[in-house]
């Protein structure tokens, strides 16, 4: 059996006081490092044996990478954890399928414990914060000793447990753009109990103008390898006057757009099915707040 209170692997620890130093460790070290905030995804796979860094590198004590701000969209730093985006007054009134998402996260515990973009980088396909994400085009900065580049988060991932950062990058900044006065977004999960990861979940951002559907981003987890965008599903709101009916054939479209699979968790026939439900009500719910957003 497991003793899952020990690292049984040795490993070289730095302690990094700027982002500069924190680069150059993975510069030198590349892909035998790893980086460490919170740790509740990195060092339960460590206990299990499922990933043995040579190197581990520690940047909770960088305070450049903590900051949660607001100006022309939001900034989120790489030391933000799921409990100060469930706490922000701005997140949950502006960004609200964000806030959601940060709420469904398992327990308290890990809410003040994981931050947002170390969840980014285990890549679950079954992560909360990814849909809502991506429905609000977030952008990632990802420095290395070479400079920033800039990456849609929609087109981080690789496949389950895989992304597109290099091995000398470090994830240094989440960036949301503003997203307007007329404009909603939700977030819906569904799990076998509360703390959990999903069986299905989604997420929707919706601008209107008056009575039409101008815009619409829908993402679901768990129902692909990795989030998935459903963009056949979009087609059908855009342009069209928003109603009843019109989330119905969403949600139809949705179930064949995804590409699910039978686990411990689920079978591919049900989330199909809670998938036309699912994205029918989330669409509403992020219309609803199209209506009310503060100015």
């Amino acid at each position: 059996m497991v003793n899952t209170h020990i690292l049984p692997q040795e490993f070289q620890y730095h302690e990094p006081r700027t982002l500069a130093e924190a680069v150059s460790l993975l510069q030198t070290h590349g892909a035998a490092a790893r980086i460490l905030a919170g740790g509740t995804d990195l060092l339960v796979q460590m206990k299990l044996g499922k990933i043995i860094p040579q190197h581990l590198i520690q940047i909770s004590k960088i305070s450049e990478l903590q900051f949660l701000t607001e100006g022309k969209g939001l900034r989120i730093g790489p030391l933000v954890v799921f409990r100060e985006i469930e706490k922000s007054p701005v997140v949950r009134d502006k960004y609200t399928a964000l806030f959601e998402a940060a709420h469904s996260v398992t327990s308290i515990q890990i809410r003040n414990m994981g931050t947002l973009a170390g969840n980014l980088c285990h890549a679950s396909p079954a992560s909360d914060s990814a849909p809502a994400l991506i429905a609000l085009r977030a952008q990632l900065g990802l420095f290395s000793a070479k400079g920033t580049r800039t990456l849609p988060l929609e087109d981080f991932y690789a496949g389950p447990g895989k992304t597109h950062l290099l091995p000398d990058e470090l994830l240094a900044e989440i960036c949301i753009p503003d997203v307007g006065s007329a404009s909603g977004s939700a977030f819906l999960k569904l799990t076998r109990v509360a703390a959990d990861l999903a069986k299905v979940n989604v997420a929707a951002f919706i601008e209107r103008d008056k009575d039409v559907c101008r815009e619409c981003r829908i993402v679901m987890g768990a129902v692909a390898p990795k989030p998935l965008r459903l963009k056949q599903t979009e087609e059908i709101l855009k342009g069209k006057r928003f109603e009843e009916n019109l989330c119905r054939l969403a949600g139809e479209k949705a179930a064949e757009e995804i590409r699910p699979i039978t686990d411990i968790r689920s079978t591919a026939w049900y989330r199909q099915e809670v998938t036309k439900i699912l994205v029918r009500d989330v669409l509403k719910e992020a219309w609803m707040r199209a209506s009310r957003m503060p100015k």
